[in-house]
């Protein structure tokens, strides 16, 4: 090894010692200081070379210095001495610099180390065409390599995995978390397993990691425990019983699991969505949730139509142990809201309310129940139910956006999709302003939602806002009039809550509610039955604050396999790409390169 290519890497090492291992403090200075030094030693001594391959040692050398250079803009005393405007021009910007450092340091560290090698090769006949070759040959292989880099943060930001393996249990979440700390009184978990399961150890996983203290796990086998295998009605092994009580109180959930992994690997991978469900079912009673119906709201029984069908709201509810009711005129709205009631629902409905009804959900709202309420564009404005809470609603006026919306018919009418991940750090939106640069909230039919001011002590607070080009579309061609529309942020969702003007006794103190500018975000079109969507996670936080209930709220963990489909819509640059695009390149590349080599070699 020369000694050039000796102190230039070493100075590269001490300068990667200095900023990654050690970080801070004089001795990361030092360090610094003493890679930079050896570094421009090296470049120096490979200037002392043949003129033929001195400006190309040279070159490469500065480059890869350079690489440094870039590294040290994104340091934060430069990044704060450039005083960006905003949050996201700073993350772009740490971004840029995050991805093309490396891309020049390599562009510049290996071919230096390629002519270097070629040198003490043939150190004494130097052909200075060989040395070009192999510098040539570095710089494509750090090209290759640079592309790890943006892939890289790709894969972070949109929070990518790959696991090749077989299959994985799901880990615990924070929502079955947050319900095993909030036990009240002991609750035993029987898995009936033998130790010689392989299933066992996957089970052992998962319930490790559940900490309570009123919550006791036990292994047993059904075999060697046919009493308890009676009393909790198991009878086989391959059950997962869960027990709360004793007696005639006693309350008991069993999950069939299966005996062999094979078996078992299906509901391994949504294990811990199993194990929460049957929490939630035997740590408490079953609430009722009543929707609203008899004025065209969202329904889970109408027909084939996802954008007005909400089945998958209900199932989402019935994992929480929340059963569904209507609630009509038939049901007593027009009298009173149902004592039991954990929760009343209006979504997006098509025709006015009696003030009868209106006044029913405004008492049941005095006495401290919690409301969602969905309103979408073209529907009453219900302003006996909002202007209490300081809410104004406009149906007259559709959300839009011609840059930022989601492709579904490949016509105008796809700007009115718009979507948003921009949350507040309000409780109803825990998760999602928690994991804004990967969750994105959909709305397909969003109205005017505005603050108004109102006597009394009542608060609302902004949960979700649209993007800030999103423009209110009032004529109705959903094309952006500069004279009469105006591109703005726009309230997607809000809060409110206030003292309660009636209290029971035993009651909540407060009135709270969730008010949105779209009732379709509910549906069947937007809400997946997917915990990593945004619009699955705003049920379980906006439930969690309504009901006052945090173990509600948090993820769920899932290892299930989720079905990819892969449309053209966004996507053609990528198609084009890989199956033209990229495979033309190279093939021209290689025909230039062989053409190079043959007029070289005739000359």
């Amino acid at each position: 090894m020369s000694p050039s290519l000796l102190l230039y890497f070493l100075g590269m090492v001490l300068i990667g010692l200095g900023e990654r291992v050690v970080g801070e403090g004089t001795g990361r200075w030092v360090l610094l200081a003493l890679g930079l030094a050896a570094a421009v030693a090296g470049l120096g001594l490979a200037a002392r070379s043949r003129p033929a391959v001195m400006r190309l040692r040279v070159m490469t050398g500065a480059v890869g210095l350079l690489g440094l250079a870039v590294y040290g803009l994104g340091s934060d005393t430069v990044v704060d001495a450039l005083a960006f405007a905003d949050d996201d021009t700073e993350h772009h910007f740490r971004v840029v610099i995050s991805a093309l450092w490396p891309i020049v340091w390599l562009a510049g560290a290996l071919p230096f180390w390629a002519v270097e090698r070629a040198l003490v090769v043939s150190p004494v006949a130097v052909v200075a065409a060989r040395v070009q070759e192999a510098a040539v040959g570095a710089l494509s292989l750090s090209f290759a390599i640079s592309m790890l880099f943006p892939l890289n943060y790709l894969a972070v930001e949109t929070n990518q995995r790959w696991d090749f393996g077989y299959f994985k249990t799901a880990r615990p979440g924070t929502s079955t978390q947050a319900l095993v700390s909030g036990l009240d009184e002991p609750m035993a978990v029987y898995l009936f397993f033998p130790n010689s399961s392989d299933v066992t150890d996957e089970l052992r996983t998962y319930f490790d990691a559940l900490d309570g203290d009123n919550l006791v796990v036990s292994y047993v086998d059904h075999a060697l425990e046919p009493e308890l295998s009676k009393e909790l009605k198991i009878r086989d092994n391959g059950y997962i019983a869960l027990v709360r009580g004793e007696g005639d109180d006693q309350q008991i959930e069993r999950i069939n699991i299966g005996k062999t992994r094979d078996g078992a690997k299906r509901k391994l991978k949504k294990l811990d969505g199993e194990v929460r469900e049957s929490l939630l079912k035997v740590a408490r009673g079953k609430r009722v949730a009543y929707f609203t119906t008899g004025h065209g709201e969202l329904y889970w029984k109408s027909g084939t139509d996802v954008e007005r069908k909400i089945g998958n709201l209900k199932k989402i509810l019935g994992a929480l142990n929340i059963k569904v009711k209507e609630l009509g005129l038939s049901e007593g709205l027009g009298n009173e809201v149902p004592e039991d009631a954990s929760l009343v629902a209006v979504l997006g409905p098509q025709s006015a309310f009696l003030d009868e009804e209106i006044s029913a959900l405004d008492r049941y709202r005095q006495r401290g129940g919690p409301l969602l309420v969905a309103m979408e564009p073209g529907g009453p404005e219900l302003d006996g139910l909002l202007h209490p809470m300081g809410l104004n609603f406009d149906g007259t006026v559709t959300l839009a956006n011609d840059t930022k919306f989601i492709p579904r018919t490949r016509g105008i009418i796809d700007r009115v999709n718009i979507f948003s991940n921009k949350f507040s750090s309000h409780e109803s939106v825990t998760t999602l302003s928690r994991n804004s640069k990967v969750l994105y909230f959909i709305a397909p039919s969003a109205g005017a939602l505005t603050e108004k001011k109102i006597d009394g002590e009542g608060k609302t607070r902004v949960t979700v806002r649209s993007l800030p080009d999103t423009w209110g579309d009032k004529d109705g061609d959903l094309t952006f009039d500069d004279d009469t529309e105006n591109r703005k942020t726009w309230n997607l969702a809000v809060a409110a809550h206030g003292p309660v003007d009636a209290p029971v006794a035993d009651g909540p103190e407060e009135y709270r509610a969730v008010v949105m500018a779209d009732a379709t975000w509910a549906s069947d079109l937007a809400l997946p039955l997917d915990p990593s969507k945004a619009n699955f996670q705003i049920v379980l936080d906006s439930l969690a604050w309504l009901t006052n209930d945090a173990a509600s709220a948090g993820t769920i963990e899932s290892e299930e396999d989720v079905k990819l489909e892969h449309t053209r819509e966004g996507q053609g640059w990528l198609f084009y790409g890989t199956a033209a695009v990229m495979p033309a390149a190279f093939l021209l590349l290689g025909l230039g390169r062989i053409s190079l080599r043959r007029r070289r070699s005739a000359a």
